[in-house]
């Protein structure tokens, strides 16, 4: 089941317009795991915080606030 994080991930990475595959390479993990995460199977505190923070990154080298 997605919960609300991931469900907010998800829709930002959507409006980034970036893969799922290339966000998980910019994250340091394999696209599958990263898959696991968003989808609630794996993952800790530790691994959201380590997506937020890449997504924040990202975010700001494109210069969009979302």
């Amino acid at each position: 089941m997605t919960d609300l994080w991931s469900a907010n991930t998800i829709a930002q990475l959507r409006m980034l317009g970036i893969k799922q595959k290339e966000f998980a390479e910019l994250c340091g993990y394999s696209e599958a795991y990263l898959s696991m995460v968003l989808r609630g199977h794996k993952g800790t505190e530790q691994t959201r915080e380590t997506i937020d923070t890449a997504l924040r990154k990202l975010k700001t080298e494109r210069e969009i606030y979302i």
